[in-house]
């Protein structure tokens, strides 16, 4: 990794000195790549999620039906492990598809900016958190329909950019309103989740939570600091 960042660096200064300077929207696309792959975790949880669903295709309902947040299986079985296997499952290739996409292009700079380890906590713990939402909602509505889907987890990871762009937003270029467009998403998103049927907005709102929390903790209790170079 050192090697290839030290070439970059060689050619960067190869370009200034024969008055080549690169486009910054080129450059902006270069090192996305160059984020997009080194997304290990993220890619690995990408596959994982379509691994998962393709099984599914071929296993039947039965598969969904074991491993789905099941809130009556949940407590009279102490099915507990459904937490967690919850959010691997999708209940059509449209579910699957918008998730993923979603995943794709947000976790690969939190993980850029996290780190692979904290990154993959994140992502867990949100859809734990967001699952524990959901069931205490259930409780509360007394409504204890099965629910399934990654929208908890990816929910926190978009509360961990939240975190990660308040931190860094210094080094923002001048001008820039990243900030502001990432809170009106999360409102939007938010919103839509309570107008549309069959959403489980309770798990998104507890994975939201759930990110900005851990990110905060991981940020403070790691020092860390957010150049904001990846990102617009």
């Amino acid at each position: 990794m050192k090697e290839h960042n030290d070439e970059n660096l060689i050619e960067e200064e190869e370009n200034r000195e024969y008055g080549l300077e690169e486009d910054p929207m080129q450059a902006f696309w270069k090192r996305q790549t160059q984020v997009f792959l080194s997304s290990y975790i993220n890619i690995a949880i990408i596959l994982c999620n379509v691994i998962i669903f393709v099984y599914g295709l071929f296993a039947g309902y039965d598969f969904q039906d074991r491993f789905d947040f099941d809130p009556v299986r949940f407590f009279q079985n102490r099915e507990y492990y459904r937490l967690f296997t919850s959010m691997f499952l999708h209940a059509s290739i449209e579910h699957l598809g918008s998730n993923m996409l979603i995943l794709f292009f947000i976790g690969a700079n939190a993980e850029h900016d996290l780190g692979h380890i904290s990154y993959l906590f994140v992502y867990l713990f949100s859809g734990f958190i967001g699952d524990v939402v959901s069931l205490a909602d259930s409780i509360i509505r007394n409504d204890l329909t099965p629910s399934l889907g990654a929208s908890g987890a990816i929910f926190g990871v978009i509360g961990a950019v939240l975190i990660i762009v308040i931190y860094g937003r210094k080094n923002l270029r001048p001008g820039s309103n990243l900030l502001g467009r990432l809170i009106a998403i999360i409102f939007l998103s938010v919103y839509s989740g309570f107008k549309e049927v069959n959403i489980d907005n309770a798990a998104h709102i507890g994975g939201l939570i759930g990110g900005i929390i851990i990110t905060f903790f991981i940020t403070n209790i790691f020092k860390k600091e957010y150049t904001m170079e990846e990102w617009l």
